[in-house]
């Protein structure tokens, strides 16, 4: 019998009151910011329309925002949303949002699963998915639409899990689902895979299935980027064009030139100053939240060496930063190494204060990537704190569902971006700002976007072939005429 901390009442209630804070935080964040028309056609709008499609038996075209036809497993060979079709007839377009709560608070319960695993002391458990719950790599992500490689990045602790049980059977369903989430993403569990071996080096059944899910995974990689993706037209690397035109290349230039890519994983280069700081002060947000107990774990560290690659080599500079999704890959990696380092400590105050103190250390700096990041952060759609959060202060939220009812089902439709998602369980929906003038019968835009239109012609050219149907001087439901 394990000797608890807790007794089993107060261990009980502590999880469920974790889970639950978490659950309804998420809730706030994500829900409140879709039925605000704070998600937008890129990227929820055209994954949830995906789905739409995939439920119906056919394959998306991606013509909301491309005027030629491509499937949008071109785009990210993104597996789950075929998966996950059948549940737009159940929540509508708060699926994908819905799914990706409930697939970080599954993510949550496999780190809570995994530490019980390494100790006796069950507050360990505890305070390794609070850290992790609210770590800012996690709320950033949920709060801008919905992205796959979040719930790829939560199968990482059950893969962890049920290698550690010896459960290969179910270890292997992991990694599938694992690989299936994007193209990328195979590469970094290849990372992992080998990481790994290093923990179970004695372990001889362990390093052949470590081994076999590494080749897989490698495989998996190659033959989705070099074979299939180009020959369903795929749209490449083009972030990463700087590097070389192929995985060849880019492995070459960072292999042949070591000093520069280690410079280029610290340093901004785009050569304009406004970006100045943005690594650095990602870096020091992850040690704050754990990179600096996964430094004693460098198998841990290994893991990272793809996410941080795809992160700071990308020339978008979003994608170096604190903000939006990509860190959540990140998160688990470093708590799961920091609470395999604190559980070893043999003295039980040792352990609940270096916890603790990284909890602490982990909500501050969530906390500061919210209210005073160098990096460009959507502010209010994450502040569950202020009152903004709760409001859309671009036009009446309530008029635009109103309008949104007035649009047959049936009908085609071009919106503001931000209307997208809303309206994406239909046949034909447009993103105005990317298909200008696709000639849908209905158009659902705010007044920017009708003075645009109207006085400028650029993006809707044909403005005088619609009625205004209703509008309340903000908002513009637009009909074709016969």
């Amino acid at each position: 019998m394990k000797q608890l901390t807790l007794n089993k009442r107060q261990h009980n209630i502590t999880l469920a009151t974790v889970f639950a804070f978490a659950g309804v935080l998420y809730c706030l964040i994500s829900l409140v910011n879709h039925y605000l028309f704070k998600t937008y056609a890129l990227d929820l709008g055209l994954y949830t329309n995906a789905m739409y499609d995939f439920a119906h038996l056919r394959m998306d075209d991606c013509s909301m925002f491309l005027t030629q036809t491509r499937s949008i497993l071109s785009a990210h060979f993104d597996l789950y949303l075929l998966l996950l079709s059948p549940l737009v007839y159940i929540f509508g377009s708060y699926t994908l949002l819905v799914v990706q709560i409930a697939a970080v608070l599954l993510g949550g319960w496999g780190i809570y699963k995994l530490i019980g695993l390494y100790t006796d002391d069950n507050r360990m458990p505890l305070l390794a998915v609070t850290v992790f719950f609210f770590s800012f790599g996690i709320l950033h992500a949920l709060s801008y639409d919905y992205h796959s490689n979040v719930l790829t990045a939560m199968m990482l602790p059950w893969l962890l899990y049920f290698v550690k049980k010896g459960r290969f059977g179910l270890a292997s369903l992991m990694v599938v689902l694992f690989v299936i989430g994007k193209e990328n993403l195979s590469l970094w569990l290849f990372f992992v895979a080998i990481g790994l071996m290093w923990d179970y080096r004695k372990e001889k059944k362990t390093l052949w299935f470590l081994l076999g899910y590494a080749v897989f995974a490698l495989a998996y990689f190659l033959i989705v980027n070099m074979v299939v993706l180009p020959r369903i037209g795929g749209a490449g690397i083009s972030r990463y064009d700087h590097l070389g035109s192929n995985y060849v290349e880019i492995g070459q230039r960072l292999v042949g030139h070591p000093m520069e890519t280690l410079r280029n994983l610290f340093t901004n280069t785009t050569g304009d100053p406004a970006f100045d700081g943005r690594k650095p002060e990602f870096y020091w947000c992850a040690l704050a939240t754990g990179l600096v107990l996964t430094l004693l774990k460098p198998n841990y560290l290994f893991m990272l060496i793809p996410l941080l690659a795809q992160k700071m080599f990308a020339t978008d500079v979003m994608f170096w930063g604190v903000s939006v999704h990509y860190n959540v890959e990140i998160m688990p990696v470093i708590v799961i190494a920091s609470f395999l380092v604190i559980v070893k400590l043999k003295k039980s105050a040792m352990r609940l204060a270096l916890s603790v103190a990284l909890l602490l250390s982990t909500v501050l700096t969530t906390f500061y990537t919210i209210g005073v990041p160098h990096s460009f952060v959507f502010v209010d759609q994450i502040c569950v704190y202020q009152g903004r959060h709760y409001q859309q202060r671009k036009f009446d939220a309530n008029y635009a569902r109103e309008l949104i009812r007035q649009i047959p089902d049936d009908a085609s439709v071009s919106a503001a971006s931000m209307f997208v998602p809303h309206l994406a369980l239909r046949d034909d929906i447009y993103d105005l700002d990317s298909r200008p003038n696709p000639g849908a019968d209905y158009v659902l835009i705010t007044e920017p976007y009708f003075d645009k239109v109207k006085y400028w012609k650029k993006v809707f050219p044909d403005c005088d072939n619609y009625d205004t149907v209703a509008t309340d001087g903000t908002l513009f439901l637009l009909r074709r005429k016969p």
